[in-house]
């Protein structure tokens, strides 16, 4: 009996091999969250970027539904804040939040004390880098205005003003359509090298590495 209970003890704590085999797979799965994470984390922004640009386009419509289908005359981050100098939308802090990307929000911009509604209400104050978004700008050319009504699916209104996700470019066309450019997609297609493009960056405006962001710009 005695040599039995002395048998079952031992058989009842792990071997080496076992806590090798343990602490294996503990780190494959580390090093496998360690690399998931950050990409379901920038899923997530991606589509929340999304839902904030389809905000946006509702409330471009409801303009247009008021001036006989005509967008914006401004042109760059006017484009998309003439919605709140007209009142478009309510004035909330909420609602303010709708022009800059959910990941930063307006508090990477404002200084102390101020709220995102005062922040918007600057009109004459607002320089490049006002917002985290670019908007339609048609840099003094009437078919790029037209190109609204005759390719809208093809025309940007609203982008990313920088690189902040990891793999892609998030913009919207004028047809109300998101769309993500993706990084390693143009690096191929450009004959580039990925890491060399995150490091140089992509700024949307005439000549834009990204042909799709050459209508839109953070001026």
């Amino acid at each position: 009996m005695l040599k039995t209970a002395l048998r079952s003890t031992a058989r009842a704590g792990f071997t080496l091999l076992e806590i090798m085999v343990v602490v294996m797979i503990i780190g494959i799965l580390a090093t496998y969250l360690a690399q998931s994470i950050p990409e379901m984390i920038d899923r997530t922004n991606m589509t929340a970027n999304e839902q904030n640009m389809s905000r946006v386009f509702g409330h471009l419509m409801a303009y247009r539904q008021d001036h006989n289908q005509s967008w914006p005359r401004d042109n760059g981050q006017k484009f998309f804040l003439r919605l709140w100098k007209d009142r478009y939308v309510d004035r909330t802090e909420r609602n303010a939040r709708i022009f800059f990307h959910p990941k930063v929000g307006p508090e990477s911009y404002m200084l102390e004390g101020q709220t995102p509604e005062d922040y918007l209400d600057d009109w004459e104050g607002m320089t490049p880098g006002f917002t985290s978004y670019s908007g339609f700008d048609d840099f003094g050319d009437r078919q790029a205005r037209k190109a609204l009504r005759k390719d809208p699916g093809h025309t940007a209104i609203l982008s990313d003003a920088e690189l902040i996700h990891r793999n892609a470019i998030i913009y919207l066309t004028a047809d109300g359509a998101t769309h993500r450019l993706l990084l390693a997609d143009l690096a191929e297609e450009k004959g580039l090298d990925l890491d060399q493009l995150l490091l140089d960056g992509i700024y949307p405006g005439p000549g834009c590495i990204a042909e799709e962001l050459a209508t839109v710009s953070n001026d």
